[in-house]
């Protein structure tokens, strides 16, 4: 009779080895984007100042313009926009490709974008577990002064997760990055006004 493949002790410490190395592979890649520094500094007018603000709709790098990666956006967009607006009642939002007002009124003009963006599927996370890798997304925000055109802030924001933690709640935290870094810059703005 023949034995399965798996059965053998040394067929199985070979896979686990190739399954461990496969993920430290993935976790060291993941690593780069978490030793950035994403210290952000304060502005250098506070937001109260302004009498109006306008956000534009928030862009997604050319890279990362795949089918998922803009339904990701579009979510950041609206959840973004939702946080800021609890902030700021009056928040006017500019469409993609719009300009912002010329009017006389000294406006702060916030403009996000998606710099990086990799998250992982609930799907993915099922069928291949930590090997998916982790999820990340990275997003800059600039806020300038319409009066002077100064750029006044322009903080990096960053939230992931790694193989682990992604495989051990299969996706669910995946998910919640999105979440994340919607509040570090909503945190963010509301600090500075």
């Amino acid at each position: 009779m023949k034995s399965h493949p798996f059965t053998n002790p040394l067929t199985l410490i070979g896979a686990l080895a190739i399954l461990i190395a496969c993920t430290v592979s993935a976790t060291a890649k993941e690593t780069k984007d978490k030793d950035r520094a994403y210290a952000a500094e304060p502005t250098k007018v506070k937001f109260s100042e302004f009498k109006a603000v306008e956000i534009k709709e928030t862009e997604l790098a050319k890279k990362y313009q795949k089918p998922g990666n803009e339904k990701s956006a579009v979510k950041i967009d609206g959840m973004l926009q939702s946080q800021l607006k609890a902030i700021f009642p009056n928040l006017k939002v500019i469409p993609k490709g719009g300009e912002f007002s010329k009017g006389g009124e000294r406006t702060l003009q916030i403009t996000p974008s998606i710099e990086k963006i990799h998250i992982v599927s609930t799907g993915a996370r099922i069928w291949v577990g930590v090997m998916a890798g982790g999820s990340d997304i990275v997003m800059h925000v600039d806020y300038r002064d319409s009066s002077t055109g100064e750029v006044i802030a322009n903080p990096d924001f960053w939230k992931g997760n790694n193989a682990w933690s992604g495989g051990s709640t299969w996706g669910s935290t995946d998910n919640q990055i999105r979440d994340a870094v919607v509040a570090q810059i909503a945190n963010y703005t509301q600090a500075n006004k």
